[in-house]
């Protein structure tokens, strides 16, 4: 395994070896062919950024050409510097191996707007990319839910994607207020932070309602290790006794590292919705972290009474008589 992975870190230097010994062998001037084998030598010695300035004495010397952007953003993708290979990328002419990279630096760099139109261009030269139209539907959903159904419904003939497709699709045709908070929860549902984080907050843009949109954002950039404090705190600060935000409080604080924030919220939201089994669960789950098992024990009880013996909560008490009682 391990060396597997080496050799696939490796491909793209190899690639763009290949490319360089592919330009050799094109009739060129002696002084062009020392830059060339400079480049190649560089490249094979990992040495990037002198590789980087043969490329850039080439550039200078007869103009950008689409060769040179794709090395020149190849040695800045290698170097880990997303978005200067993309700066590279992103003006060489359409072609669809370059666009596909282009688009997943820009999904990685969470930039919607470039990744959209990245994408398009993508489709533009091979509409029958389904990845490609997948990953616009998911940008698409929250915002334009039209493009996104047709994007969808073309993504789900593959079945790589027709589990993710059909669960927003449903969502969508549904659906009849508060559509990009809808789309939110999904995507969270299908643990797909980074969409769903953006769904949230253009659900707070558009027709909220504003504080759990901004509760859900918290946990969603909670989900992908970024800091979330802020639209929590607004969120609490716009609606400090609704019992959502108190429970998804609950789980930001939990993801923080603070038990006993954690275990107030929880409680505060169990008391404002009392007839909510997964409040009770997560209080239950809260009480169990601060090693108070009489009452962990009372509110997964509770829990399992709430939802009127749904298994998922049964398995809860189960697994916590499972870790408890040999103790």
């Amino acid at each position: 395994m391990k060396n597997r992975r080496i050799f696939w870190r490796a491909v793209p230097a190899l690639a763009l070896l290949v490319l360089i010994l592919l330009l050799l062998g094109q009739p060129r001037p002696l002084a062009e062919d020392q830059l060339l084998l400079r480049l190649a030598e560089n490249q094979r010695q990992g040495r990037p950024m002198q590789a980087l300035y043969q490329v850039e004495a080439l550039a200078a010397r007869d103009g950008w050409t689409p060769e040179l952007l794709r090395l020149a953003g190849e040695i800045w993708h290698d170097a880990g510097d997303l978005p200067r290979a993309a700066a590279y990328w992103v003006t060489i002419p359409d072609d669809s191996g370059v666009l596909r990279r282009l688009a997943d630096i820009y999904i990685e760099l969470q930039d919607w707007t470039a990744a959209a139109q990245t994408l398009e261009r993508l489709l533009a030269v091979t509409p029958d990319d389904r990845r490609a139209r997948y990953l616009l539907g998911l940008i698409q959903a929250a915002g334009s839910p039209v493009h996104a159904r047709e994007n969808l419904l073309l993504a789900a003939a593959d079945p790589l994607y027709r589990e993710t497709a059909a669960a927003l699709l449903e969502v969508i045709e549904t659906t009849t207020a508060h559509l990009p908070m809808q789309i939110g929860i999904a995507l969270a549902e299908l643990g797909l932070w980074p969409q769903a984080e953006l769904a949230f907050e253009r659900a707070a843009a558009a027709d909220g309602p504003l504080a759990e949109a901004l509760a859900y954002k918290a946990l969603a950039r909670d989900r992908q290790g970024k800091d979330g404090r802020a639209d929590m705190a607004r969120a609490r600060e716009l609606a400090p006794r609704n019992a959502l935000v108190s429970y998804l409080d609950g789980l930001h604080q939990r993801a923080a590292g603070d038990l006993a924030g954690s275990l107030a919220a929880f409680q505060l939201a169990a008391a404002l919705d009392p007839t909510n089994p997964a409040y009770a669960a997560e209080l239950g789950a809260a009480y169990r972290l601060a090693d108070d098992l009489g009452q962990a024990e009372e509110w997964l009880k509770h829990a399992v009474a709430l939802s009127g013996q749904d298994p998922r909560f049964q398995r809860l008490l189960d697994a916590f008589y499972a870790e408890t009682l040999p103790n």
